[in-house]
């Protein structure tokens, strides 16, 4: 469940949600190590905080590479608060930091931040930044902060135990108008700075409750909305991917008996039979005879 809102006459939204189940579901679909569920765990979450704030029918797309083992992770959210995501490398796995903690940062590396808007229109606004720390929360509120002139706090965190996700989930403040009273914003960095670990914070504390601290006092109107792992991947669609391979690749495939299309958002398999393929065969022959 995500709940956001505006605070001090909507000078500074918020956004906090609590999405286990969803990153249970990412590990499940996408058979993740438990490196890999919490790589991609943070980005699907950060993917969520901002859905209260994308236009109708927006995609948002948060697409990190780096050059460490993970090598690249993609989540992406709507308008209608759904998301999904994956990673090029899900089986990662690296020592335990110090503090016994996953070593994210450590499998990120460095590289760049990548955000892509596509509004529907004919080119998706695409801009970057390079990763500060590859711990993804920071690298959000670094974004958002230079490169949209969104003053930005984002924390974020995702807590394995030996059955799966224990818990996920996070917060993100951002400051709307900068003429905000310097009282204000030292108040809120310094109730943010001395918050405990987001894991920490919510195996005890409810999302109202967050609020609370972070602002100094209650929070008023609240709206809310169930956050889902949904992809909008079909047969139809690996039908089309097949279609884009050549003709040799095609009658490999048929000669096998079956062709597979896995998609990389859900890890959903499509089977195609002998049959189908030799159709795809002649769809392809036809259209390149045209």
């Amino acid at each position: 469940m995500i709940y956001y809102g505006t605070m001090f006459d909507h000078r500074v939204r918020f956004s906090i949600v609590r999405m286990r189940e969803v990153v249970e579901e990412a590990r499940s679909r996408h058979n993740l190590s438990y490196l890999a569920t919490v790589v991609l765990g943070r980005a699907l979450i950060g993917a969520a905080l901002v859905t209260p704030w994308l236009a109708e029918k927006e995609r948002w797309t948060l697409d990190i590479e780096g050059d460490g083992p993970i090598r690249r992770v993609v989540a992406q959210s709507t308008s209608e608060f759904t998301v999904r995501g994956y990673v090029a490398n899900p089986n990662v796995e690296l020592p335990l930091k110090e503090n016994k903690k996953f070593d994210v940062s450590g499998a990120v590396g460095k590289g760049i931040l990548r955000v892509i808007r596509d509004l529907g229109l004919k080119t998706p606004f695409v801009s970057q930044v390079p990763l500060v720390s590859g711990e993804i929360a920071e690298d959000l509120a670094y974004y958002f902060t230079v490169s949209e002139q969104i003053p930005s706090a984002f924390s974020i965190g995702v807590l394995m135990d030996s059955e799966g996700v224990k818990i996920a989930g996070g917060f993100a403040v951002q400051i709307l108008d900068r003429s905000l009273e310097k009282e204000k914003v030292e108040m809120l960095e310094t109730n943010i700075k001395n918050l405990p670990y987001v894991t920490e914070l919510f195996r005890e504390t409810e999302p109202l409750d967050v609020l609370e601290k972070i602002f100094g006092e209650k929070v008023g109107f609240v709206e809310t909305a169930e956050i889902k792992y949904r992809c909008d991947c079909s047969r139809e669609k690996a039908k089309s991917a097949l279609l884009v391979l050549d003709e040799k690749e095609l009658e490999d495939m048929r000669r096998e008996g079956k062709g597979e299309v896995v998609c990389k958002w859900c890890s959903t398999k499509y089977i195609f039979s002998e049959e189908e393929l030799r159709e795809l065969l002649k769809l392809k022959k036809n259209g390149a005879s045209s």
